[in-house]
């Protein structure tokens, strides 16, 4: 999942799991001052509000006259109805009109629980509907509480997988210690997904797009005496600025080459010390702190600018990058466009991932130091020229 930011969606419900969607706003000057309505909430108003009104209609007068009496009587009474609802239940704010909507429709839900039919149908759907955006608020003050930084927030993820570990525990207390196994299990195949997927947001805040019409093109793991020079002059060749994630290391060795790389207008990115792929997934925090403070450190001393992008090494962020990354003014950048050009010595296959699908709000990652540095980036600079053809207003 690559979520880029809030989707300004007004109910807890559609900012969870509406996905990005559409924003539907009426008026210009309410897409500052409020929030917008996520395309999934205007279908809901749209369809399952007047729908939900007619069964309460149909409900009711079903009986004080017949069936097909009140289905026809129900019509003109839910226009009634909806037309005067807005009057009664009206609010400065989408989201105070959704709470008052959800409130109503959950008082007239919890008389018609066991209705049966179409009405409990019904009933049962307001129930869920609020028990659904119970959880997603949930979860939003949850990864709210995630967004601490520095010691408290390290303390605070600490404190949160005990808890996770001290439920699956008490799990096998109770019901038998085949459960706390099965909770372990789960817990470390959760772990796993969201560490060692670049883009997923559950830990903190991703990029993965640009949020604008341009193509941002990155290049990790340099500088490197080689291919540096050369990519740098391929790049002023097509006129592209790139993000370079260095490696602290490498920083140190070769500073001549950090200082040409911004001189020609580039920017430099935190790539850790020491990019320890195999095991960055799993630091603690100790060594997390070390690997990102010494790596923006050296940078520093060697080209006086403190970067303000991380990038985890192969993207694999741990438990507590996101509060030690914020503690030192740095945002986590992964990308959504990847040729793999690290694994292989064909560059037509490493382009052939990224540039069918190339356009505008994509990040690029491309990597130096391998034998098709070269041929990759050029290719990749090939790929965004003719697209700036087409397109004038991307400017990477």
């Amino acid at each position: 999942m690559c979520v880029q930011s809030d989707n300004r969606a007004v109910t807890a419900l559609f900012r969870v799991f509406g996905g990005s969607g559409g924003i539907c706003v009426a008026e210009a000057c309410r897409h500052t001052e409020f929030r917008g309505m996520h395309a999934g909430e205007l279908l809901l108003l749209a369809v399952w509000f007047p729908l939900a009104v007619y069964v309460a209609m149909v409900e009711w007068l079903s009986r004080h006259v017949a069936l097909a009496a009140g289905l026809l009587l129900a019509i003109p009474a839910c226009f009634i109805t909806l037309s005067f609802l807005p009057y009664v239940l009206g609010a400065r704010t989408p989201a105070n009109q959704w709470r008052m909507w959800l409130g109503v429709g959950l008082a007239w839900a919890l008389f018609h629980w066991n209705a049966g039919g179409v009405a409990g149908f019904f009933a049962w759907g307001w129930i869920a509907l609020c028990g659904l955006n119970l959880v997603a608020f949930i979860l939003l003050v949850f990864g709210r509480s995630l967004a601490r930084v520095g010691t408290p927030g390290v303390i605070w993820r600490f404190l949160v997988l005990l808890e996770f570990h001290l439920f699956a525990i008490a799990a096998g207390w109770w019901w038998g210690w085949s459960w706390a196994v099965a909770g372990g299990a789960v817990i470390a195949a959760v772990f796993c997904w969201v560490v060692l997927r670049p883009g997923n947001q559950w830990l903190g805040q991703v990029t993965c797009r640009t949020g604008d019409r341009s193509i941002r093109l990155t290049i990790d793991d340099g500088p490197d005496p080689h291919d540096t020079p050369v990519l740098l002059d391929l790049l002023d060749r097509h006129r592209i600025k790139a993000v370079f994630f260095m490696i602290g290391w490498k920083v140190a060795a070769h500073p001549e080459l950090v200082r040409e790389v911004l001189r020609r207008g580039h920017e430099i990115g935190n790539h850790t010390m020491n990019h320890p792929q195999a095991s960055f997934w799993c630091a603690g925090p100790w060594r997390t702190r070390r690997e990102i403070l010494e790596c923006q450190e050296v940078i520093d001393k060697v080209a006086g600018v403190k970067p303000r992008w991380f990038r985890a090494p192969v993207g694999h962020r741990n438990l507590f990058t996101h509060p030690i990354a914020g503690m030192l003014g740095l945002k986590v950048m992964a990308w959504n466009r990847r040729g793999f050009d690290t694994l292989g010595s064909d560059p037509d296959k490493a382009l052939s991932r990224i540039l069918p699908k190339l356009g505008p709000g994509d990040i690029v990652l491309v990597h130096e130091g391998t034998p098709v540095a070269t041929e990759v980036l050029s290719g990749v600079l090939e790929g965004i020229d003719r697209l700036r053809l087409g397109l004038d207003d991307i400017i990477p």
